[in-house]
């Protein structure tokens, strides 16, 4: 076992498995949602449900728990850091806004308005305040994750997607509101304040000398290139294996 110190500076190799198991988790997810939208495979729908409900929770309070990593020291640097996370907004919610017009160019109800990565830019901003509350975010996650029973129900037009009201019978094949998930980012904000308070590890743990770990864990540090990356890849196999695929152009 290799001492924690040896890690790459700044990062926690714990933190980079958990999120790569998310990031493997969904690219296995989004190829049976391709399979699914592509080639009207219909099989175990009840598992594969679970699993991607199971994936984006993982992938999220992940991004959460690093969200107060990240803060957490920046703060201490800087009382006043919001242009870096400002910086991180622009990047996320843009790249999202590309995918959002790649994917209005496919035909069907393929448009992606509001997806992770719109999300993970908002969340971002919106993580900021509610910093402060360390331990007490776990209330209002509670508060996020029930309000969602409430907000499910209402309707009304696409502007009001990123609060989880949508227009009737609304389908996009990867969309994230701020209701739930911002409750499961805030869960992820609750573990770092437990277990990273200033955000710097309270006990020392090992690096694990697996090299499956450390497979793990470089997806873990490169998710944002896999996430972009993976579809195209996903979708230029099943056209290679499958040949012509019913509703795309290619």
């Amino acid at each position: 076992m290799l001492g924690a110190e040896v890690y790459l500076k700044g990062r926690y190799w714990e933190v980079d498995l958990l999120r790569g198991i998310g990031i493997t988790m969904m690219v296995v997810s989004n190829f049976v949602t391709d399979l699914w939208l592509f080639l009207n495979y219909s099989g175990h729908r009840t598992f594969w449900f679970a699993f991607a409900v199971t994936t984006a929770s993982i992938f999220v309070f992940t991004s959460g728990l690093s969200f107060w990593i990240s803060y957490s020291r920046t703060v201490k640097r800087n009382p006043q850091p919001y242009r870096k996370y400002f910086r991180r907004f622009i990047k996320l919610f843009g790249l999202g806004m590309l995918i959002t017009l790649a994917t209005s160019l496919l035909p069907g109800k393929m448009t992606i308005h509001f997806g992770i990565l719109h999300f993970l830019g908002v969340a971002t901003l919106l993580a900021i305040p509610f910093h402060r509350f360390g331990r007490k975010n776990l209330f209002w996650a509670f508060f996020f994750l029930l309000s969602y029973s409430l907000v499910r129900n209402l309707h009304d037009g696409l502007f009001l997607l990123p609060l989880g009201i949508t227009p009737e019978d609304y389908f996009a094949p990867d969309y994230f509101p701020i209701f739930p998930w911002f409750g499961v980012y805030l869960l992820g904000m609750t573990a770092g304040s437990v277990f990273y308070p200033t955000g710097e590890r309270k006990a020392r743990l090992p690096t694990p000398e697996n090299p499956l770990v450390h497979l793990v864990t470089f997806a873990g540090r490169h998710t944002l290139a896999i996430y972009l990356l993976h579809q195209p890849v996903l979708v230029a196999l099943l056209r290679l294996i499958h040949g012509p695929i019913p509703g795309l152009p290619i």
